[in-house]
């Protein structure tokens, strides 16, 4: 599949093209990301305000991914705010997804709304790395098809993000997560766009 490449892709850049002094950050979340195989649901990014001053950070952003295990995609839509730490590049985070998953052996398809928490590392300029827990509240995996609130499924991911600035206040954000389903013991991974902007 077109993701495992990219994913593949990806590795190999963290692994070839990082400083030394970086090395140990990124062999330490590549083994997360091999030790904790990460929500299909939850397409969180790693947006952190550039902008020591102006530490307030929201973003939207759009999302596609695979699930890993089966023959599934899915796509969704999220919007987040972040908070920069003081004196550190670590920012905090929370978000609202949605998303829709079509799984195309079962010819089945569920949007789910999840609520998640993330924190993000900003280590160099532009780069940042980031983790996150999120939990599904409503769905509309039922016999009606509507949405109903749910004790939803949690899950968990370990992402990389690169922030593409537009001006002293707004950039475009790209990123890739590895994705765990934790209720559902299942992996996926995805590739987000975002917007975002400092306030």
């Amino acid at each position: 599949m077109f993701l495992s490449y990219f994913y593949n892709l990806l590795k190999f850049i963290m692994y070839h093209f990082f400083e030394k002094r970086t090395k140990f950050l990124v062999r330490s979340i590549m083994c997360l990301g091999l030790l904790l195989p990460m929500v299909a649901s939850a397409q969180m990014n790693a947006n952190i305000s550039r902008d020591k001053e102006k530490k307030n950070f929201i973003s939207i952003a759009g999302s596609y991914g695979e699930v890993i295990p089966r023959d599934a995609w899915f796509y969704g839509f999220s919007g987040e705010f972040s908070r920069r730490l003081d004196n550190v590049p670590i920012g905090i985070a929370g978000s609202l997804m949605w998303d829709q998953e079509t799984d195309v052996k079962k010819d089945k398809v569920v949007s789910t709304f999840t609520a998640a928490i993330t924190g993000s590392y900003l280590f160099k300029k532009r780069w940042s790395v980031g983790t996150g827990l999120g939990k599904g509240f409503m769905d509309t995996d039922n016999k009606d098809q509507n949405y109903k609130f749910t004790s939803g499924d949690w899950s968990t991911a370990i992402f990389l993000g690169y922030q593409i600035p537009l001006n002293m206040k707004s950039s475009l954000g790209l990123s890739a997560s590895y994705e765990y389903n934790i209720s559902g013991k299942e992996t996926s991974f995805s590739l987000d766009l975002s917007y975002g902007f400092n306030l």
